[in-house]
């Protein structure tokens, strides 16, 4: 199996132990870093938030109660065999986003995936050849939460080795609308929003204007955190489209 599971929650928890002073910071540097400290080793840590406050540590400390590095893998080993082999040896692990209250993190830049990468940035994800399985502070942990956000990642992983990086709206939103039926995600818009969405979308699907991909896929609360056009739509309201459009797709080829 190309994918291999390794565990690093432990490593936060003991992080978020520590009081908040230079001390930690070494000490992330020390966890991050290789042995001669001049390349990263732990490369799903570097999105953790080093001096997060102490709701990081209480986040850490309900998934290790809910055992989510076991989900995981579990999610992991069953999502494997449904993927196409990858000719690489991959890692993969969970780690903590703080979205909450912490400035380390920004949500909407950071989770922009596959499409919002650079062919710099993407040859540079295959040389470290880690998968990095966020859990977001602001979101409740569950076992389905873990799950379906392991199925996400490890399908954008996949495909960025076998399919070209999307970039124009619409080739985003099959990207984005097969990932999350890979996921299990349910559909959240009912069918007047998701026709208004489509209707709202129409005009800029040849687009690759960073701005406009963004707030299409996050809706006007992306556009009103970053300063962009906004577009009238509710939040995440491009991903639903691509959700529904990907279920679409399947049933009228079944």
């Amino acid at each position: 199996m190309p994918w291999q599971y390794v565990p690093l929650l432990h490593h936060l928890e003991e992080l978020y132990r520590k009081p908040r002073d230079p001390t930690r910071f070494r000490a992330y540097l020390a966890k991050v870093l290789n042995a001669q400290g001049d390349d990263v080793e732990l490369v799903p840590l570097i999105a953790a938030n080093p001096m997060a406050k102490e709701h990081a540590l209480a986040y850490v400390q309900e998934l290790l109660a809910l055992q989510a590095e076991a989900l995981a893998q579990s999610a992991m080993e069953e999502a494997a065999q449904q993927l196409p082999a990858v000719q690489a040896q991959l890692k993969v692990s969970l780690t903590v986003l703080d979205d909450a209250r912490g400035g380390w993190t920004h949500r909407y830049t950071t989770q922009k995936g596959l499409w919002g990468l650079s062919e710099r940035e993407l040859a540079l994800a295959h040389r470290y050849g880690w998968v990095s399985i966020p859990c977001w502070t602001s979101e409740k942990p569950s076992p389905e939460y873990i799950r379906q956000q392991t199925r996400l990642h490890l399908y954008q992983a996949a495909w960025s080795y076998h399919q070209a990086i999307p970039k124009t709206l619409r080739e985003i939103l099959v990207y984005e609308g097969q990932a999350l039926r890979f996921a299990g995600a349910v559909q959240w818009l009912d069918d007047e929003e998701l026709a208004y969405t489509r209707a709202v979308l129409e005009p800029h699907l040849d687009s690759t204007h960073y701005p406009t991909l963004l707030v299409a896929l996050e809706g006007d609360p992306a556009a009103q955190a970053l300063g962009y056009p906004p577009l009238g739509l509710s939040p995440k309201a491009g991903l639903a489209l691509a959700l529904a459009l990907a279920e679409a797709t399947t049933h009228n080829s079944s």
